[in-house]
C-alpha cells in the first residue's frame, strides 16, 4: 500500500461543540422502558447532539446506558405525517467479500424529500466482489408492515428483522433472494449523547442510534438460484426524523469496517448555515476481541475530521481522516477504492430522487458526471496511542460520500443571525 497520507486538496477541520464521554460504556443487555419523565419547561439543545440532563429527561433516555426500546418503532405516533421517516439499516460483509446492504423503512425515499405517497419499503442489495448485483427495491401496503415499540421487531412484506441489542435475526425471501442470518453483537450499542439533533427548534429533528456498531453474522443467503453459507461482520443502525436530509445536511462522510481486532464507526456530517454550520463528528473504536470500548468521541475539540484526496490527480478516490487526541488517542483514515458498493436504489442509479453535485470535479478538470452520493469499498488505517510510534493496523470497510443539493423549489437556507 501507498504509505503516504494523501495529497491535500481541501481541508475540513471539524469541531464538535459540546462535551464528549469515554468513561461510561453501555452494557449489551436490553432494558425495559422506564416510567415517562415529567415534562420539562426547559427546551432541548438545538443544532447539536443533546448532552444535558434536561435533554435526556425530555426523551426518557439514560445517559449511561442504551435500552432495547430505543431500537423500536420511534415514529409510531407521528407516522401519518408525510414529513416523518424512519429506517432500520443493516450492513453485512462476508469473509468472501460479498456485501449485503439491507434496509426496512417507513418511506420509499429515506427522508430525502417530504413524501405524500408514504409507504413502507425494503431495500436489499447484494454486491459480489466479482461485479454482480442482486437487489430487491420494493414498496408494500401498510397491512404488510408491523413494528414493535418496545424492541426491534420490524416486518415489511416478506422480510423481518428482530432483536434486542444482544443479537438480531434477519429473515425473508423475495425475487429469488433469501436472507436467513443471525447476528451477534461484539460491541455495546452506542448513541452520541441523546442521538437527537433538534434542528432550529424543538419541532424539527433527526436521530441516530447505532444498535450494533460491530457484530458477527452467520447463516445463509440465496441468490442466482444458489444457496451460499455466509459468515462475516455485521453492523446495524436506526435513523428517524421529520426534516428531509438535503434541507439540513450540506455534506456527509461516513465510514465503517474492521481493522485487525478493532471495529470502527466514523461519521462527519456538516449541517447547513441555517443550523449553525454544525459539524456532527463521531469516532467509535472497539476492541472486539477484548470486548472493550477504546474511543467514543463525538462532542469536544479533541476530535476533528479532515477530507483529503488519495494518490490520483482526478480526485476519484476521496480520503477522510479522523484525528482524536483524547484518552486512547487515535488516527483513523478511510480511503475509497475503485469498487463501488451501493446499498440503496439512488446510489446505483435505479431511482435517484434529487439532483446534486460533488464539489471540485469541474475545477479539477474531471470528466466524471456530477454525483450526489457515492459509496465505495475503503481501506482502513488505524493507529492508537497505545500501539507505540509508527505502528498501525489496516483493514477494509466502506466510505460514503454525499454532497447534497437543495430540493427543487426548496428555498436556500439562510444563516441564523449571530
Amino acid at each position: 500500500m501507498n504509505e503516504n497520507p494523501g495529497r491535500f486538496t481541501r481541508r475540513t477541520a471539524l469541531r464538535a461543540l459540546a462535551a464528549g464521554s469515554l468513561a461510561a460504556v453501555p452494557g449489551l443487555a436490553g432494558c425495559s422502558r422506564t416510567e415517562e419523565a415529567a415534562p420539562s419547561r426547559v427546551g432541548p439543545t438545538i443544532n447539536h447532539y443533546g448532552l444535558t440532563p434536561n435533554d435526556f429527561a425530555l426523551l426518557n433516555l439514560k445517559a449511561d446506558s442504551c435500552q432495547a426500546w430505543e431500537d423500536g418503532f420511534r415514529t409510531a405516533a407521528t407516522n401519518a405525517d408525510p414529513r416523518v421517516y424512519e429506517w432500520w439499516h443493516t450492513e453485512l460483509t462476508g469473509e468472501d467479500g460479498i456485501v449485503v446492504a439491507f434496509t426496512l423503512k417507513t418511506r420509499p425515499g429515506d427522508g430525502l424529500t417530504a413524501e405524500a405517497d408514504r409507504r413502507p419499503a425494503v431495500n436489499l442489495l447484494i454486491t459480489t466482489p466479482w461485479g454482480n448485483e442482486f437487489s430487491v427495491f420494493r414498496t408494500y401496503d401498510w397491512n404488510e408492515f408491523s413494528s414493535a415499540t418496545d424492541r426491534c421487531d420490524v416486518r415489511v412484506g416478506p422480510f423481518r428483522l428482530t432483536g434486542d441489542l444482544n443479537g438480531y435475526q434477519l429473515r425473508g425471501t423475495a425475487d429469488n433472494i433469501t436472507l436467513n442470518l443471525d447476528l451477534v453483537s461484539l460491541a455495546p450499542p452506542f448513541r452520541p449523547g441523546t442521538g437527537h439533533v433538534y434542528l432550529g427548534g424543538p419541532d424539527d429533528y433527526q436521530a441516530w442510534f447505532a444498535a450494533m456498531p460491530s457484530g458477527k453474522a452467520q447463516g445463509h443467503i440465496v441468490f442466482y438460484d444458489e444457496k451460499r453459507d455466509f459468515t462475516g461482520t455485521a453492523y446495524h443502525d436506526h435513523t428517524w426524523g421529520n426534516v428531509p436530509l438535503p434541507q439540513f445536511v450540506e455534506r456527509w462522510r461516513t465510514g465503517m469496517g474492521v481493522a485487525d481486532r478493532y471495529s470502527v464507526v466514523a461519521r462527519d456530517i456538516h449541517l447547513r448555515g441555517k443550523y449553525d454550520s454544525t459539524d456532527l463528528t463521531v469516532l467509535l473504536i472497539d476492541d472486539i476481541e477484548a470486548k472493550k470500548r477504546l474511543v467514543a468521541a463525538y462532542a469536544d475539540d479533541t476530535l476533528n475530521a479532515t477530507e483529503m484526496q488519495s494518490g490520483t490527480d482526478d480526485g476519484s478516490f476521496p480520503e477522510v481522516q479522523w484525528n482524536y487526541t483524547g484518552e486512547n488517542s487515535a488516527i483513523v483514515t478511510l480511503t475509497a477504492g475503485e469498487r463501488l458498493v451501493p446499498g440503496r436504489p439512488y446510489v446505483n442509479g435505479s431511482g435517484a430522487v434529487l439532483q446534486a453535485s460533488r464539489g471540485g470535479d469541474a475545477e479539477r478538470g474531471g470528466t466524471r458526471k456530477p454525483a450526489w452520493y457515492e459509496r465505495n469499498e475503503a481501506e482502513i488505517r488505524l493507529s492508537l496511542g497505545t500501539m507505540g510510534p509508527g505502528y498501525r493496523v489496516t483493514g477494509t470497510g466502506t466510505l460514503d460520500n454525499a454532497q447534497f443539493a437543495l430540493l427543487n423549489g426548496q428555498p436556500a437556507p439562510k444563516p441564523s443571525p449571530s
